[in-house]
């Protein structure tokens, strides 16, 4: 954007999937930040998730359908000056088409419910699997370390085996990619009013989310198959734990996308790689450091070795 800004910390944020992994993170996150004075948290159905004293205080939570407009999420949305989301019909690579279709009519209704409420930013959560394509060649001999940047061209979905069945994400991926230019257009579109940050986020495993815990199933909190890993296993798990987030450094991140001045920025929307600072990576986190501040501190490789 390159010009003065008036940009100050969102002092009310909204966080959708709230009962899920990466928004229950993010409202502890939110809970202990001191610029942070209220949370509204959306979950589906009977979700009951449970947090801290500090995340509680500040924290009310409604039961809505984000996919369409609805008085129960829209009418929560005013006063609201950032928003987080994290909420997905089904939030794992495995998606349906027909459940991705339904993520992004979330992305859209909520984002247009963003400029008409004069939200000031909104930070959406995509997903590695946006460049699930560079695992495997040709587009893998076009990278080295610290070259997977987000100026590369989109290859929509991942092919692995998890040791019982051959996944593909490209459902998943593509409704993500969607959501990164639907943000990038609202951002564009509101004239100054809105800016955004996508993070095509990596591997945040639930809880303490252990290095060790990373494997080749492809899905947070998956079981990969025992036994002698073969060629193709080997390198799945070496393109998940490139891609590791850890507890401390997703906090670090979420915090920044959601208080960064865009001031220098190149336009009102920015797309990042969310990851940690991970040996032998080809992911590059150089984006999100230049226009966000990120500073990750953690290491999966480091931390393999601790264990």
């Amino acid at each position: 954007m390159n010009g003065q800004s008036q940009f100050a910390k969102p002092g009310s944020v909204m966080v959708t999937g709230a009962g899920g992994n990466l928004g229950g993170k993010a409202v502890e996150a939110l809970g202990a930040a001191p610029w942070c004075k209220r949370i509204i948290g959306t979950v589906f159905g009977d979700e009951a998730p449970q947090f801290s004293p500090a995340a509680q205080a500040k924290l009310t939570l409604i039961r809505a359908d984000l996919s369409r407009f609805d008085p129960a999420w829209d009418d929560a949305m005013a006063g609201v000056e950032g928003l987080l989301h994290c909420a997905a019909a089904n939030p794992v690579p495995e998606a349906t088409w027909e459940e991705a279709a339904i993520s992004f009519d979330m992305i859209q209704a909520l984002g247009l419910a963003a400029l008409r409420h004069g939200v000031k930013r909104m930070v959406f959560l995509s997903s590695n699997h946006v460049m699930g394509g560079y695992k495997d060649p040709p587009l893998a001999d076009r990278i080295g370390p610290g070259l997977l940047t987000t100026t590369l061209p989109p290859a929509p979905g991942t092919h692995w085996s998890n040791g019982h069945e051959m996944v593909d994400s490209t459902g998943y991926a593509a409704s993500k990619l969607m959501g990164e230019r639907c943000m990038a257009l609202l951002a564009a579109d509101s004239a100054g009013r809105l800016t955004t940050v996508t993070i095509r986020i990596g591997w945040v495993l639930r809880g303490d989310n252990k290095a060790r815990d990373v494997n080749f199933s492809g899905t947070p909190g998956g079981v990969a198959a025992e036994g002698e890993m073969d060629a193709a296993s080997t390198t799945a798990l070496r393109w998940f734990r490139a891609m590791w987030l850890s507890n401390r450094d997703f906090t670090q991140l979420i915090e920044k996308s959601l208080t960064a001045d865009p001031a220098a920025w190149p336009g009102p929307a920015i797309l990042v790689n969310g990851n940690s600072r991970n040996q032998n990576k080809g992911w590059s986190v150089e984006e999100a450091e230049r226009w966000l501040g990120f500073d990750p501190k953690d290491d999966l490789y480091a931390e393999l070795e601790k264990s």
